[in-house]
């Protein structure tokens, strides 16, 4: 199977989660030397955070055959050096209704919790870094993983 990568916003990634991207309204707070813009996205998490970093290598093909989900903690992905594609399911949606999003520098995402996502691809260079933010101790404790059918996607 083979999909395509969709840029992301706020509309067609709302099934998911939230995008979080620059403001367009006034800054909260602002003076000479700053701008502050307050709450431009929110989530809610049980206990402690961690924030852990990623990166993830460019493959001959572009594809996935697994994913993964946190039934406890959204998980927020916020790209560090270069473009990613984020490969998402949504529950008890055949492997064919994977869905593909390219995040930008400047942009993030909050995945909502149960939502099988898979490894983030680099897209512009070789690998990709990002900040991974979620539920302490989620890669001990939280992960499910499941094969799916391979999805190729094209960016």
């Amino acid at each position: 199977m083979k999909i395509k990568a969709k840029h992301i916003a706020p509309e067609n990634f709302a099934k998911f989660g939230k995008v979080v991207t620059a403001p367009m309204k006034a800054p909260t707070s602002q003076a000479r030397d700053y701008k502050f813009w307050s709450d431009i996205a929110n989530y809610h998490i049980e206990g402690s955070a961690e924030i852990g970093l990623c990166t993830v290598y460019q493959q001959p093909v572009m594809e996935i055959s697994g994913v993964e989900r946190h039934l406890r903690t959204p998980e927020i992905l916020i790209p560090i050096d270069a473009p990613f594609i984020l490969p998402l399911l949504l529950e008890g949606q055949p492997d064919n209704a994977a869905e593909a999003f390219q995040v930008n520098l400047g942009e993030a995402v909050v995945i909502d919790k149960a939502v099988w996502h898979g490894a983030c691809l680099p897209v512009g260079k070789k690998e990709s870094t990002y900040f991974v933010i979620f539920r302490r101790n989620t890669p001990y404790d939280d992960v499910a993983k499941k094969v799916i059918q391979k999805v190729q996607i094209e960016a």
